[in-house]
C-alpha cells in the first residue's frame, strides 16, 4: 500500500480482521469473540467502532450476538440433502402425497393469507394473482390468475422449515378464461394511454386479488378418470398435457417477505430456491412447483449421481425429498 492510499474506514479493517480469523477458524465454530471493550483496546478503536464491524459480520451471517451473552462465530450445522431430477417427479402438495410418512410435519405459513376469505379459496390452494417470478418461469403476464398452494413443512426432530409452493395458471384448470393476448404497441403510447402494466413486485402480487377477470367453469375428468376426486389438478393437468417433461433449477438469494418467519432464517442467511417446471412436449410450462429451504440447513444434488455415489453408505435414506 503506497502513502497515498487511504486503507479505510477503521470499522471495516476490524470487521475483515475478525472475517478472515473466522474464515482461519482462530475463532471456531461455536466459540465466543472477545468482548468489546478487549477489541477496541487491542484494535485502538472506540467501543462503537467495534460493535459497527461485528454488526457486518452479524449481517453476513458469520457472527451471532446474543444479548447479555455476546457475540459467537456462527455453527455450521450439518445439511441435510434434497435431490434434484429424480426419476419420478410427483404432485409434492397433492393429497396422497403424505410428508408424514417422510419425516416432515405440516406447518402453517403465512403466504397468501390475504387471500383467504375473499372469494377465491378453493379445497387446497387459493386463486391468486401470480407474481413476476414465477409468471416469467410460466410465460404468463405478471397478475394472471393462477392456482396457488402453499405449505411449510418441518423435518422432524430437527424442526428445520421448507417452504412447498405450487403455481398454475388458472385458464389451464378451466377456473378462469383464457388471458387476452397484449396487442403490441410502443411503450411509450400505452403509458400515455394509461393502459400499460404498473410495475408491481413481491407482496404487492401477492396481495393482488384477480377480480376483474371472467370467470369459467373448471373442466370436469373424463368418465372413468378421476373418480372419487381422487385425481389433483396437477395430475388432470399432466394427463391432459401430457407426456410432460420437467426443468429444474436451482438459485441462492436473501430471504424476502414472510420466508423469513415461515422458515425461522437467522439474520445473512441465504435460501436456496430450488424451481422444477412442468412443460409439454412443445415446452409450453403448465406449472411451477419451487422449493425454499434455508442455505446453512440444506443443500442440492443431483439424483441419479448422488444415489449412485452413496448407495453402498446409505444414500437412499440421506435424501429428505426428492424433486
Amino acid at each position: 500500500m503506497t502513502e497515498t492510499e487511504d486503507p479505510g474506514p477503521a470499522w471495516k479493517l476490524i470487521a475483515d480482521a475478525l472475517r478472515s480469523d473466522v474464515a482461519d477458524e482462530v475463532y471456531p465454530p461455536g466459540s465466543p469473540l472477545p468482548g468489546e471493550n478487549q477489541l477496541a483496546e487491542r484494535h485502538g478503536v472506540s467501543r462503537p467502532t467495534v460493535r459497527r464491524a461485528i454488526n457486518v459480520l452479524v449481517g453476513e451471517g458469520l457472527l451471532t450476538a446474543s444479548h447479555g451473552r455476546g457475540t459467537f462465530v456462527r455453527t455450521r450445522p450439518d445439511r441435510r440433502v434434497i435431490l434434484i431430477n429424480s426419476g419420478d417427479p410427483v404432485d409434492l402438495l397433492a393429497e396422497e402425497y403424505d410428508p408424514l410418512t417422510r419425516g416432515w410435519q405440516p406447518g402453517e405459513g403465512s403466504r397468501y393469507a390475504g387471500e383467504q376469505g375473499r372469494g377465491f379459496d378453493l379445497s387446497s390452494g387459493v386463486v391468486t394473482a401470480i407474481g413476476r417470478g414465477e409468471a416469467e418461469a410460466l410465460g404468463v403476464r405478471t397478475l394472471t390468475p393462477g392456482f396457488c398452494r402453499y405449505q411449510v413443512w418441518r423435518l422432524r426432530p430437527t424442526y428445520q422449515a421448507i417452504a412447498v409452493q405450487s403455481v398454475i395458471p388458472s385458464h389451464l384448470l378451466g377456473i378462469f378464461s383464457e388471458p387476452e393476448p397484449e396487442e403490441p404497441a410502443d411503450l411509450d403510447e400505452r403509458m400515455e394511454a394509461g393502459t400499460a402494466d404498473p410495475v408491481r413486485t413481491g407482496e404487492d402480487d401477492d396481495q393482488y386479488a384477480p377480480d376483474d377477470v371472467e370467470l369459467g367453469t373448471p373442466e370436469e375428468p373424463a368418465d372413468g378418470e378421476g373418480e372419487g376426486g381422487a385425481e389433483s389438478d396437477y395430475a388432470r393437468l399432466a394427463r391432459q398435457r401430457g407426456p410432460v417433461r420437467f426443468v429444474t433449477s436451482v438459485t441462492a438469494r436473501m430471504p424476502i417477505g414472510d420466508e423469513v418467519g415461515d422458515l425461522d432464517v437467522a439474520t445473512g442467511t441465504a435460501v436456496l430456491e430450488i424451481r422444477r417446471v412442468m412443460t409439454d412436449t412443445n415446452g409450453n410450462p403448465l406449472e411451477l412447483t419451487t422449493i425454499t429451504a434455508p442455505a446453512d440447513r440444506f443443500e442440492v444434488a443431483n439424483a441419479p449421481e448422488w444415489l449412485a455415489a452413496t448407495r453402498s453408505t446409505g444414500g437412499d435414506a440421506a435424501a429428505v425429498l426428492r424433486l
